[in-house]
């Protein structure tokens, strides 16, 4: 996942548009969340700034590590970023433009200040487009996330867009264009990104993160095609909680529910089950019985990670009972499904689904957990009769 504009063919003339200098003023990316909109933005930026030339030399190295002068990203930031701060998240985002930016789910975009607009908001965009391009054909400002601006913010970057300066490209990039006021969208061409599919989020997480095939397959189901989710996930902690899932999954398999209720009410509290394995499938180091941080909002966290990898692993066990080719380290993995009700087995990945919204609805991290895998435990296996909840 290299070349993002040859995803599609509409994203591919973009780039021919961009070297016969034809593009619309303003473009509005849209696509799921993950399916690399922002990525494509950065590509194109390249094409719009520089010509093939300028592109191999030392420009297009700046255009790489995000420092060009004529180019300006931007997303929702948490007010009281430094300037080393923001230059930390470039440098993250030009390493892999894939990945979410890491800033608190309440940052948004702000109109900023008059007199002095700060680092991030929409008048440092304005004051950025007034200038003529520095060493570049034209300027480029691309906004992260374009759906987390305030109405003020809105109304005044509309005003730009309505009437852009000569020798500026707008690219906003959004996964919930209706969250925009609808003046926004009515003045952008748009762009829409397809969604990833789960082998090339699995191929990305081994080409570019050195993440075992097996694992990078996982992580792809979990996913679902959301990059931005799958990179969430390559961290230490997520491979634990999947050492943790493959656990869990063994005992709803033998139908042990003692176990299966010490193992949930650990997890409930962050803590490694009793028995849960260093490394996983992937074979990669991990720590013994990880203890992570036990605040109500990071138990949370954990717990919707867990059924995450739970769900991915019987996705995964639905579509060989269906005879749906699965890889065949991934299906050697996996417990046999002919030993569950075939019915059952997609009825708890439904069940687990509404636990992941239950968890995001700050319910009751042990109760929704307990209640919803002794659910799964009993559809899997209906002659065992129905467990006390």
């Amino acid at each position: 996942m290299t070349e993002y504009l040859d995803r599609s063919p509409h994203l591919a003339r973009l780039r021919e548009l961009a070297w016969g200098d034809s593009l619309p003023p303003s473009l509005l990316f849209v696509g799921p969340e993950g399916s690399g909109k922002e990525a494509c933005a950065l590509e194109l930026a390249a094409h719009a700034i520089c010509d093939e030339e300028g592109r191999a030399g030392a420009a297009g190295a700046k255009l790489r590590r995000l420092a060009h002068p004529d180019l300006y990203y931007t997303c929702p930031v948490e007010r009281t970023l430094t300037r080393d701060a923001y230059r930390a998240l470039l440098d993250a985002k030009a390493a892999e433009p894939l990945a979410r930016v890491k800033q608190p789910g309440s940052a948004i975009l702000p109109i900023g200040d008059r007199e002095d607009p700060g680092l991030v908001s929409v008048r440092a965009i304005r004051r950025f487009v007034q200038a003529p391009p520095f060493e570049g054909r034209r300027k480029v400002v691309i906004v992260g996330d374009a759906h987390r601006m305030n109405r003020q913010a809105a109304n005044a970057l509309l005003k730009t867009l309505e009437e852009p300066p000569p020798s500026v490209l707008l690219c906003l990039c959004t996964h919930q264009p209706h969250l925009l006021p609808a003046t926004i969208p009515s003045r952008c061409a748009r762009v829409k990104v397809p969604a990833f599919s789960e082998a090339e989020v699995a191929r990305h997480l081994t080409a570019q993160h050195g993440v075992e095939a097996l694992e990078a397959s996982r992580l792809a189901a979990v996913a679902g095609g959301n990059a931005r989710r799958a990179l969430d996930l390559v961290d230490e902690q997520s491979r634990e909680i999947a050492s943790w899932a493959d656990l869990v999954l063994g005992q709803l398999w033998a139908d042990r529910p003692g176990e299966l209720c010490a193992a949930t009410e650990r997890i409930a509290k962050s803590q490694a089950p009793a028995g849960a394995k260093t490394s996983g499938r992937s074979g990669s180091k991990r720590r013994s019985g990880a203890s992570t941080d036990s605040s109500l909002s990071a138990s949370r966290d954990v717990g919707m990670r867990f059924l995450d990898f739970l769900m991915a692993d019987l996705i995964l066990l639905a579509r060989i009972d269906h005879g749906i080719e699965v890889e065949a380290s991934i299906r050697q993995s996996l417990p046999d499904p002919a030993g569950v009700d075939s019915r059952g087995l997609a009825l708890s990945i439904g069940r687990l689904q509404r636990a992941r919204g239950d968890l995001a609805r700050n319910l009751n991290v042990g109760l929704v957990l307990m209640q919803s895998l002794l659910e799964v435990r009993d559809r899997l296996h209906p002659a065992s009769g129905q467990s006390a909840h």
